[in-house]
Parts: C-alpha cells; sequence; structure tokens
C-alpha cells in the first residue's frame, strides 16, 4: 500500500522536532570538484541532469505497445528526459522480449509497426525526451545453425555470413556442426564471454562492422533514436563498443557490464576510449546491489564508497534500483528483486549524482511520489557529476546524505530510523514518504515550489472522474466460455486464479447470442485484461489488453486455439 506524501507547504516548512534525535556531526565543507576523465560530448554528457525511464518489464507486452507509450506522453515527457525501450527490430512472429535479434532493418516487433515506433518516438521529441534503443550485437538468430538472413536498406544488401560466427561458439557445438556440413567458420575466437541462445558474432570481422555501422545510422539518423544501450557487452571487446559510437556518434551510449565489481565497470568504460575519450557509459551494477542490501535491513551500506556513482567515473554511471533482469520474473526464476522499501531506494536514486533510471513498474505502482523526487532534484539542480557529502549512519537503521547542486544542496535520509535524523540549521524538509526524507537548504528558489506541488496533485487527483461500467461481449461457438480476467490494480484477478469463471449470463444483440461481463470503472487510468478459455490445459485466446470501453469479440474454436476478431465497432451501436 503506498504511503500518503507529506508536502510541506513554503510558507511553513520547517525542521520537524523528532523525540530523542541522533547526534548529527557538522557536515564537512565541499570537496572540490574531482577532475572527470575526458569524455566524448556524444557519449554521454557531463552535467546531465536529466533521469531515464525505462519503459519496460519482462512480458510487459500490453504496457510497452507504441501506441500505449505514445498515449502517455503528456505525463511522461515532463517528468523523463530519456526513456530506453526494448529492441524494436524483428525477432519472430510470437510474443517475445527482442533478445533474440533476426532483423535489423525490419521495425515490426512484438510491441508495435515501424509506423507506430516513429510516431512515438516524434511525439516525444516534440516534448524534448529521446528514445534509448536496446541493441542486440553480441549475438544474432539464424535459420538453423548457420543461415542468416538477408535485409535490404537505401538499396544495399546485408547479411550476416557463417564466416561471421566465432569459431568456439557454443562451447565448440557450433564448430562440430559445421565441421560435419562443411560449413567454414570465423578463425577468431570470441573476444568475451559466450551466449549459447544465439550465434555469437565476430566483432573483428569487416562484415559484422559494415553491417552494425549501418544499422546504428538506421537507429539514430533514420529512426530517430537519441542513444544506444549495448546488451551484453561483456560478450565482446569493450573496444568495439567505442569503435562503433566513435563513428555513430549517439547523443548516449549506456552498456549492460553486468557485474557487481565497480573497479571492472570502470575498467569497461575506459575499455571503450577511443584517442583517449571514453565512449560510453555504463549501468552501475554495483550502485542497485548496495540498494538491494540496504532494503533487506542494512542501511548504513548505502554510504560505501565502492560504486561508479562514488567515483570519478559518476559522469557515465547510469543509476538504477531494479530492471526487467533483477526484477521477480516467475515463480522459478533466480533473481534478486527488492521486495519491500522500494520507494526508500527510489528517494536514494533521484537524490544522488549519475544519471537515474527509473523501472517501469515502479512508475506505474509510485508515480505520485517518484514525480515529487524528480522535481526535487530539479529544484536542487543535481547532475549527474553533482558531488556529496556523507553525513552519519546507522549500520541497520538510516543513512544520510548531502548533494550539492547547481541552485542548492539536498540532503536524503533513508531506512528504518529515517526519523533518527535530524537536519543541520539552514535546511528544511521538503518531502517525505514511507522511510525516506528529503530537506533543501535555504538558498534554494523555492518560488515555484508551490505551483510544481499543484501541478502534481491535480495530475493524480485530477477530481473529474465519473465511475461507469464496461461490458465485455463475446460470441462463442463452443461451451464452456470462461473469462479468466486481471486488471491495472496490482494485476488483480477479478474471476478468480486461472482459468477464471464459467461465464453463464448471455443476451441477444444483433441477431448473435453474447456472453457478457460487467466491470465497474472507479478510478482514472484503470483497465482491465481478459483471456477468452474453455478451462485449465484447454483451447485459449491470446491475450486481450487494456479494456476501457465496451468490447465485442466474437470467437471460434480452430486448430485447439480460441480464434478472436474484436468487433466493437460493428455492433457497439446496435
Amino acid at each position: 500500500m503506498k504511503k500518503f506524501l507529506t508536502l510541506l507547504a513554503i510558507a511553513t516548512l520547517s525542521v520537524a522536532c523528532h523525540k530523542t534525535p541522533a547526534p548529527t556531526p557538522t557536515p564537512t565543507p565541499d570537496p572540490e570538484p574531482t577532475p572527470q576523465p575526458e569524455v566524448n560530448n556524444e557519449g554521454w554528457p557531463a552535467d546531465y541532469a536529466g533521469v531515464m525511464l525505462q519503459g519496460f518489464y519482462w512480458d510487459s507486452f500490453s504496457d510497452t505497445q507504441w501506441t500505449y507509450l505514445e498515449s502517455q506522453a503528456g505525463d511522461i515527457a515532463p517528468y523523463f528526459s530519456l526513456i530506453w525501450v526494448p529492441n524494436s527490430g524483428y525477432c519472430s512472429t510470437s510474443k517475445n522480449m527482442g533478445y533474440l535479434p533476426y532483423k535489423y532493418f525490419d521495425q515490426t516487433s512484438t510491441f508495435g509497426s515501424e509506423a507506430q515506433l516513429r510516431s512515438m518516438i516524434k511525439t516525444y521529441k516534440a516534448k524534448g525526451t529521446g528514445f534509448i534503443a536496446d541493441v542486440v550485437i553480441n549475438h544474432h538468430n539464424t535459420d538453423g545453425w548457420f543461415d542468416f538472413p538477408k535485409e535490404t536498406y537505401k538499396g544495399a544488401e546485408y547479411q550476416f555470413l557463417s564466416t561471421d560466427i566465432v569459431k568456439n561458439d557454443d562451447g565448440g557445438n557450433t564448430k562440430k556442426e559445421a565441421d560435419s556440413k562443411g560449413v567454414k567458420l570465423s578463425e577468431n575466437n570470441d573476444t568475451g564471454e559466450g551466449w549459447d541462445g544465439c550465434r555469437d558474432l565476430d566483432h573483428k570481422s569487416e562484415n559484422v562492422h559494415k553491417i552494425v555501422d549501418a544499422y546504428l545510422d538506421f537507429l539514430l539518423n533514420d529512426l530517430g533514436y537519441a542513444g544506444v544501450r549495448y546488451d551484453m557487452v561483456k560478450g565482446y571487446s569493450a573496444s568495439y563498443t567505442g569503435q562503433y559510437n566513435a563513428k555513430a556518434k549517439p547523443e548516449f551510449s549506456v552498456g549492460e557490464y553486468w557485474d557487481g565489481n565497480s573497479s571492472v565497470v570502470n575498467k569497461w568504460m575506459d575499455g571503450t576510449k577511443v584517442d583517449g575519450k571514453i565512449q560510453s557509459g555504463a549501468f552501475d551494477f554495483c550502485f542497485r546491489y548496495t540498494c538491494r542490501d540496504a532494503s533487506n535491513n542494512n542501511w548504513g551500506k548505502l554510504l560505501d564508497q565502492t560504486s561508479a556513482t562514488s567515483s570519478t567515473y559518476r559522469q557515465y554511471a547510469v543509476t538504477f534500483v531494479e530492471n526487467h533482469d533483477t526484477e521477480y520474473r516467475s515463480s522459478s526464476a533466480q533473481q534478486d528483486p527488492i521486495r519491500r522499501d522500494t520507494l526508500a531506494v527510489n528517494a536514494w536514486l533521484l537524490a544522488n549524482p549519475g544519471t537515474p533510471c527509473v523501472f517501469y513498474k515502479h512508475w506505474q505502482e509510485y508515480k505520485k511520489e517518484i514525480k515529487y523526487m524528480i522535481e526535487a532534484r530539479k529544484l536542487v539542480g543535481i547532475t549527474n557529476t553533482s558531488n556529496f557529502t556523507n553525513l552519519s549512519k546507522s549500520s541497520d537503521s538510516y543513512a544520510a546524505r548531502q548533494i550539492s547542486g547547481k541552485n542548492g544542496k539536498l540532503i536524503v535520509a533513508v531506512g528504518t530510523g529515517y526519523n533518527s535524523y535530524k537536519a543541520p540549521e539552514g535546511f528544511k524538509e521538503l518531502i517525505s514518504g514511507r522511510k525516506y526524507r528529503y530537506y533543501v537548504s535555504s538558498d534554494c528558489n523555492m518560488s515555484s515550489w508551490e505551483a510544481t506541488a499543484s501541478r502534481i496533485e491535480k495530475e493524480e487527483n485530477p477530481g473529474d472522474f465519473t465511475p461507469y461500467q464496461v461490458t465485455v461481449y463475446v460470441n462463442a461457438d463452443y461451451t464452456p466460455v470462461n473469462f479468466y480476467i486481471w486488471d491495472s490494480n496490482n494485476n488483480k484477478e477479478l474471476n478468480g486464479v486461472w482459468p477464471g469463471k464459467t461465464i453463464s449470463s448471455t443476451v441477444e444483440k444483433g441477431g448473435r447470442k453474447w456472453y457478457t461481463q460487467t466491470v465497474d470503472f472507479k478510478k482514472s487510468g484503470y483497465y482491465f485484461n481478459m483471456v477468452i478459455n474453455q478451462g485449465k490445459d484447454k483451447p485459449q485466446s491470446e491475450d486481450i489488453t487494456r479494456i476501457t470501453s465496451d468490447r465485442y469479440f466474437v470467437t471460434t474454436l480452430k486448430d485447439g486455439k480460441i480464434e478472436c476478431t474484436d468487433v466493437t465497432s460493428e455492433y457497439s451501436a446496435k
């Protein structure tokens, strides 16, 4: 359940008195700015104040549709400068998250068509928000073992060859298969870690470079992406990321170097250098794991100086507390999710230097609170290179840090005992919630904060919503007819667990018999999803998602599946 966010009016901002406060040491003066590594101004800029949104989670097939993301531009764009989306290229006809790439220049994906992608990018660009493309070039899918698809772009043909596959692919199994069929592979071994899901590409190959260069040009200069996120960069030498970026010149670049050892991450960043300039930032997994440990009642660990964000590399650190791989994906997945105090670790994330990347599920769950946090970051003027001073901690109770922005200073206190922290003179409480509190220095210009708070409250509580009902009508040439329904309220099941409820209620309309169910809509932004089925382990339809108004579906049983045709436009007026 969400914790009500406390907002103090400007005129009454004051430091709250706490019972038996813990002693607070006097903050030490801010250190002189640490010299930053020289940067290619098109890899990841210094002094960057933007916040990123990861616009997907695992199996977010409905929530990440390009059309749906575009429809939210008015709500998302004012808070996020960048949105990272899944690989938008063609992978297969089935639903997938895009990590088994098959085609680069065919931009038909699980999430929508190329036209819808272009429209989404254009809509957000007009509002000042750019998109980060998920670029998967460590590996590529094939037909069989060795046959890659042929593609054409701007009159040129592009096709990976068997000789673009590293010779030690799949632990040597690919070579055995190639030898048995007289197929030639590359003479080079992989320059990074192997991955058995697809064929690992040889980035020493001129043909691979030609195709990747054309692909990046297509993404950045044709589709209009602002930057790239490189998947599984442990799979090939960092130098190749540097080479690709030096030519493509993305505005932003971040690599998924999945390792909790920040020194290794730093080495990868250095490995991308071209002419002495770092070409790509990296996700700060060390920062993420520290937040995970803190949420397990080790709050003092937040002050450990081990992450890239705490080093001279903070300019290149993209910080996060959860992503599509670390979230709890299924009961059998061996993931490492943050199971509690999500709001508190987001408060820490958004108060610190680096470029914060907010997880889509957290945005959906805590939108109002995260809006306040982002606006507080803007108010103080925190950037990816801001300096900070650790103030105090209790190993299992709380941690407090002061961050210096362009417009003032912010103190963030988080943890079970956050109320034990007392801010020094010259700081006033700004916002607070479950296990977190922000204080700002008195030199911050607060003249616009009241209007900011009023805008957020109006966005999240429009006050003009009138409850209504939505009815689903299903015509079927079979029995029984079951509706399994779940809604946008934390995926609450409306008809019980799978396979849902057998529907007996019917009406006659337009010469057809319809099985019906009505759902109450009591708040803005609500929707529900459904699967029509005949029972457990029996035929079923595809997911029907984001139902917000009366819908009509004609269904038929065919080849062991329920085929569903939306005929709403034909019957809704009858």
